[in-house]
């Protein structure tokens, strides 16, 4: 449920899902972050998203790309935007 002050509701002020969006869902929602970027945009959306992250090494997984954690160099880019 979003509220003042929830992460994804800058998340979803943006009108198509990014990298850098996957990035703030995982940090701030670890594995839920797959189920809260589903009830704003299509489950394939998402999905490859999350596979970008993954492939461009911003992320590492285990069992699915979905259920993914920051790496080093995910965590380096969002503090690059912050910043």
């Amino acid at each position: 449920m979003k509220g003042p002050g929830d992460p994804l509701e800058e998340i979803v002020e943006q009108s198509e899902l990014n990298t850098d969006m996957i990035l703030v869902a995982v940090r701030d929602y670890g594995f839920a972050a797959y189920d809260v970027l589903v009830k704003e945009f299509p489950s394939d959306v998402v999905v490859a998203e999350f596979t970008k992250a993954a492939r461009a090494g911003l992320t590492s997984f285990g069992v699915g790309v979905h259920l993914a954690s920051l790496t080093d160099k995910g965590r380096e880019r969002l503090d690059s935007l912050t910043t």
